[in-house]
């Protein structure tokens, strides 16, 4: 019959809130990639959020699909305490699934939240 797939987001609780996404912004630490822009703050609990930009990826599937990606690589790794923002940069191509993976483990290890 049905198959229930298995969920490529974080669960709410993990995610960014509206509110946390402005202080982020306006308040957190800056970490630079080769993909990403990375905003850090300390928190109890670890929260993350992810945004693609219009400008970076045109069209809502390409958006939604990278969007996943880094949803599902975070899910898959134990994270302490903080809270961050993963924001695409512009560049002219698509990265891979496994380049996406390094960049973030990366940036984590960078601010020791892994």
């Amino acid at each position: 019959m049905f198959q229930l797939k298995s969920s490529k987001m974080l669960p709410k609780k993990k995610r960014v809130t509206k509110k946390d996404f402005d202080v982020l912004i306006k308040n957190g630490k800056v970490f630079s990639s080769h993909l990403f822009l990375f905003y850090f703050i300390k928190t109890n609990e670890p929260k993350f959020g992810v945004v693609a930009p219009k400008k970076t990826f045109k069209k809502a599937f390409l958006r939604n699909k990278y969007r996943r990606i880094v949803y599902n690589v975070l899910k898959d790794i134990e994270l302490k305490s903080g809270s961050g923002l993963f924001m695409y940069k512009n560049q002219s191509f698509l990265p891979e699934k496994n380049q996406i993976k390094e960049e973030i483990l990366f940036l984590l290890n960078k601010n020791k939240l892994i």
